[in-house]
């Protein structure tokens, strides 16, 4: 990289929705505020090149989970044109999972609070482990299937401690 130019963050993560509606309600539950919504705008032809298609059209809102300026974002986007593939006939436990993590302040009273709101957790909170530096995980689905897992540290701990775990020699 050269010294004109340089990141400053990442600004959003697209994540795609069959039913934009519900997968608001979705996020918006999970504590996510939509800064910007754009479910009724036309995108300008520049778009679909941008994107590599041929075409790009789909409802679509930025929302933040946190304050500040340094907040995370995500581009909830339902796919109108083109159309999304037909999903996966796999079970939903067979297929590889799209994951998003948030790093979560009690992990426990999140579950809780989200649980008692209708968000359906996969499992109770786990957790603590001390040899990784894991406080409590806990993993719920979008209504897509993405994996959204919520995961708190020990103090200090900035991820998870890999030094004690076995590896693969091949």
């Amino acid at each position: 990289m050269s010294d004109d130019w340089g990141y400053e963050h990442v600004f959003h993560f697209t994540v795609n929705a069959s039913n934009f509606e519900r997968s608001i309600d979705f996020y918006t539950t999970l504590g996510f505020q939509i800064l910007r919504d754009n479910r009724d705008v036309i995108w300008p032809d520049y778009v679909a090149p941008q994107f590599g298609l041929t075409r790009a059209q789909g409802k679509g809102a930025l929302l933040a989970l946190g304050e500040g300026a340094e907040h995370v974002r995500i581009d909830l986007l339902e796919w109108l044109d083109p159309l999304p593939e037909a999903p996966s006939s796999r079970p939903i436990e067979e297929r590889v999972p799209r994951i998003i993590a948030i790093r979560t302040r009690n992990v426990r009273g999140a579950y809780a609070d989200l649980k008692a709101r209708g968000i359906a957790f996969l499992t109770e909170p786990r957790g603590p482990d001390e040899a990784t530096g894991l406080e409590a995980v806990v993993c719920c689905r979008d209504p897509d299937g993405l994996l959204v897992e919520l995961i708190e540290y020990r103090p200090g701990v900035l991820g998870s401690r890999i030094e004690g775990l076995p590896r693969r020699t091949a």
